[in-house]
């Protein structure tokens, strides 16, 4: 097994596992709304644990895909900045763990602040990440074969964050959720793609 398989494995069994958790977050009664709670807001409750763990694996997850794409395909095609950008994704993320948020109609502390600073950078990473590295890799084979489905997840990521934020505004704070989601969703089914075929690349 090459170092990179090895890497894309432990990513996918991270990112699946984090897919897992988010979903079951869902289906257990946490008393949150899907549409007008954010996801961090898990992390407050009865199954806060669960929350950290699906946080936990999800990073390591991010962590073991940089690596994997690092050694293959490496930079270039991919550019040093663009992995930069993926390895300070679980980086933000610790953050968002150690600063605990606020829950919606709390008043803000600064804890909560500083957890939504570490939220926004870890969107902005993660969607710099993909924008950069899109376009690079479904130029290289066997990523080419699902240049449409990369590209259709890189554009819902970029309307679901710009939604995310527009929805910020304190009239329309009764979507944000639905919108994060989304953002969520898209970037994770993107990186376990592109882990896929990271590991059919290595085998």
């Amino acid at each position: 097994m090459s170092v990179a398989l090895f890497f894309a494995i432990l990513s996918l069994i991270g990112l699946i596992g984090y897919v897992g958790i988010f979903v079951a977050l869902h289906v257990l009664p946490t008393g949150y709304h899907p549409i007008r709670h954010a996801v961090s807001d898990y992390a407050v409750g009865q199954y806060g644990s669960l929350f950290r763990v699906g946080l936990l694996v999800s990073s390591l997850g991010v962590v073991f895909l940089a690596i994997g794409l690092t050694l293959d395909p490496g930079a270039p095609p991919l550019a040093v900045s663009q992995l930069v950008f993926l390895y300070l994704v679980p980086a933000m993320r610790l953050g968002m763990v150690l600063f605990r948020t606020d829950l919606e109609g709390e008043k803000l502390t600064p804890t909560g602040r500083l957890h939504y600073l570490f939220a926004i950078a870890a969107f902005a990473f993660t969607y710099a990440a993909i924008s950069g590295m899109t376009p690079r890799l479904t130029s290289v084979s066997p990523w080419q074969s699902a240049d449409g489905l990369l590209s259709a997840l890189q554009w819902i990521a970029l309307v679901s964050l710009v939604l995310l934020i527009v929805t910020l505004l304190p009239r329309l704070r009764t979507i944000f959720g639905l919108f994060e989601r989304a953002f969520l969703v898209s970037t994770n089914l993107w990186f376990i793609t592109v882990g896929i075929c990271l590991a059919v690349k290595a085998t």
